[in-house]
């Protein structure tokens, strides 16, 4: 992400907020997926103001009148959807290569009635060099995080949580999401909703399209994702993890290596990472 002028990113602000759709909540991934330009895409957009890492991101703000910019956004973590409890918790490493270069904080939340959840993620990336055998310091960078365990649980929808903590400290905002398993990097002038010839609909599996790096190659840093959200049908069976429905990938956006890290995470009952 390019470092803009703060009189820049005040003047995007205004315009972004005289034009954005005041949209704020969970938003539903139809199987069909979604009509553009040209096809039919899987992802949905969210908050495209940093331009998938091309440039600073604007948050999205809430206020009694519904802020702008806030398209999937939900105010709250405590509980993400009133009615909801929290029944898991659990904090994974993120390792490559031997390197722990960040953490996942897992969550599931549940209505009273034991027939819906939501399943939370959460990134926050260490000050750690995620490859030594090269030259220079190379930080990792997540550009998508993708849940599985949603086959035949539909309604599926998604929606994240957005942070700032001031001095300039700040969650990274939600660009996309898609019911796909194909992650896409995103480079500036390409469509913001990948065709599903590029990324076919996948059911089972949801994809989070973001930027988080401690410190960020193309100049603008966010080590915090903000918290990803995928609500499904589930039962009222205790929360167990299933291998392989988390992964964290790096798609080299600005020249990285391509990494994938796969770690167990919380899914519904009798579901699969296929």
């Amino acid at each position: 992400m390019k470092k803009t002028s703060l009189l820049s990113a005040m003047f995007g602000a205004l315009t972004i907020a005289s034009t954005s759709a005041m949209a704020t909540g969970f938003v539903t991934l139809p199987a069909t997926g979604f009509s553009v330009s040209g096809g039919t895409s899987a992802y949905t957009l969210c908050n495209t103001t940093g331009d998938f890492g091309s440039d600073e991101s604007i948050p999205p703000t809430f206020s009694p009148n519904g802020g702008a910019n806030n398209t999937c956004a939900v105010s709250s973590n405590n509980p993400p959807l009133t009615g909801y409890t929290k029944v898991a918790e659990t904090t994974r490493n993120l390792t490559t290569g031997g390197i722990t270069v960040g953490t996942l904080t897992d969550q599931v939340w549940r209505n009273s009635a034991g027939t819906s959840c939501v399943y939370g993620a959460k990134i926050r990336l260490n000050n750690v060099d995620s490859d030594p055998n090269t030259a220079g310091t190379q930080y990792f960078e997540v550009n998508d995080v993708q849940r599985a365990g949603f086959r035949n649980r539909g309604p599926v929808s998604i929606a994240y949580n957005y942070v700032t903590r001031g001095a300039g400290q700040s969650d990274e905002v939600l660009f996309r999401a898609g019911l796909t398993k194909n992650a896409v990097v995103h480079e500036p002038g390409d469509a913001d909703q990948p065709l599903t010839s590029v990324a076919p609909i996948d059911t089972n599996w949801v994809d989070f399209t973001s930027d988080v790096n401690y410190n960020d190659p193309d100049g603008s840093s966010m080590r915090d994702s903000s918290w990803f959200y995928v609500k499904s049908g589930c039962t009222s069976a205790t929360p167990t993890a299933l291998t392989g429905a988390l992964k964290v990938r790096e798609m080299g956006q600005e020249g990285q290596a391509v990494r994938v890290i796969s770690l167990p995470g919380y899914a519904p009952a009798g579901a699969d990472a296929l």
